[in-house]
């Protein structure tokens, strides 16, 4: 199979996943209005980030989802040296971003994160960007994940970090 295949197959069993119980899905994910994010990190939009009128372009708010995410896995022990998760690969298998307002050159933006949540294979973390002085909201969205193997097939989410992730969010309490 080539690595192409593989990212292929990959994508398609992400999109057709069903969470392990109903009880498991129910407990490990909120709906949007009734999000908590327990995890908050900052950046300030540098001049590479906007376009000739100073304004973010579009494609960087992804970035600063990709900031956000490794630094709340930073924050819980779950990274370790160049690799966002120690114990599994993972890949991006969906990313997706509301735009809300602008934000500009110089701005301080606030990157809420929270895990939504986690099934068999995959698993979900919500970001809020918000305008650090004023609280406006910029952008928000999610991007999913699927734990992979290295040839590329989906494999279990380790309980390792279904737990640390649980504990975290408060989901077992």
């Amino acid at each position: 199979m080539t690595r192409a295949q593989a990212i292929s197959y990959v994508l398609a069993c992400a999109e057709r996943e069903k969470p392990m119980s109903s009880s498991d899905s129910n407990q490990n994910s909120r709906s949007v209005g009734d999000r908590d994010y327990h995890f908050t990190t900052t950046v300030k939009v540098r001049l590479p980030e906007t376009d000739a009128m100073g304004i973010v372009f579009h494609g960087n708010y992804f970035t600063y989802l990709e900031v956000g995410r490794v630094e709340y896995l930073l924050n819980l022990g779950l990274a370790e040296g160049l690799r966002p998760i120690r114990d599994f690969e993972n890949v991006v298998v969906n990313a997706h971003l509301d735009f809300k307002s602008p934000a500009r050159l110089h701005d301080v933006l606030s990157i809420d994160v929270c895990t939504q949540e986690i099934r068999h294979s995959s698993f979900t973390f919500a970001v809020r960007i918000r305008h650090k002085s004023e609280n406006r909201l910029i952008a928000s969205g999610w991007t999913t994940h699927c734990a992979i193997d290295d040839d590329f097939q989906p494999i279990e989410v380790p309980d390792s970090f279904r737990a640390t992730i649980s504990k975290y969010e408060g989901w077992g309490s």
